[in-house]
């Protein structure tokens, strides 16, 4: 505790003589209560002063009580603001939240393109679910021009990554040749791969087209053919 309490200190200290990383260390001690009591107002006003200095974690966790309502009423637009600041910065998890609000239209206008640019940028940094919205928009044509070798490129990055449903369409790209030469090959053991992380799709395709593969504990029927789906997105 007398530890905890000595660090506390020491960043209030570096705070008032005018740190950013300091003023954002010590709302981050407000908020835990740590060597400090737990005080998420103060939290909020020492994140604020940080983010007010352009510090990118400062500026992040503004954005997060103002989306939140922690320490602060919440406010989707002025959380917006902030991430926007901690994205333009470099921040992937910021460039994430910035992508998710554009295309939703979540505290800001609703614009698909400047969302896919958001979820590229963060998919360029190894964000998987970021990959998989880019794939996804290539595939689609939502909010960039339809390419199927891009879709087809991005959702492989996030395959290789291990995301089961990635790796059911990487292997079912292969399979079928969208975006991609045919190799049934590597495209079954991509759908194998899936299936043996207990991916419903990749399960059932499996079955009914007679391929073997390994999980433990198959839950899902045999479908019919009309019944297959491939997940698209």
């Amino acid at each position: 505790m007398n530890k905890d309490r000595d660090t506390a200190l020491g960043y209030r200290k570096k705070a008032l003589e005018g740190d950013p990383k300091a003023m954002n260390n010590l709302g981050v001690c407000y908020r835990r209560g740590t060597g400090v009591p737990e005080n998420h107002e103060l939290a909020f006003e020492w994140y604020h002063q940080a983010a007010m200095h352009n510090d990118v974690y400062g500026c992040f966790n503004t954005a997060e009580c103002y989306y939140h309502g922690d320490g602060v009423e919440a406010d989707h637009q002025e959380a917006f603001k902030w991430y926007l600041r901690a994205a333009e910065q470099g921040d992937m998890q910021s460039q994430v939240n910035v992508a998710n609000a554009l295309y939703l239209g979540d505290g800001v206008e609703t614009d698909h393109t400047a969302a896919f640019q958001w979820y590229h940028e963060a998919a360029f940094q190894g964000h998987v679910q970021s990959q998989k919205n880019v794939g996804a928009a290539y595939w689609n044509g939502d909010g960039v021009e339809r390419n199927l070798e891009e879709c087809a490129f991005w959702y492989e990055l996030a395959a290789n990554s291990g995301d089961a449903m990635a790796q059911f369409a990487t292997g079912w790209f292969r399979m079928t040749g969208n975006g991609v030469p045919v190799d049934e090959r590597l495209g079954l053991q991509w759908i194998q791969k899936a299936a043996s992380q207990g991916y419903e799709p990749a399960i059932e395709y499996c079955q009914e087209h007679g391929y073997p593969f390994k999980y433990f504990g198959i839950t899902s029927k045999k479908l019919s053919e009309n019944d297959i789906q491939v997940n698209e997105n």
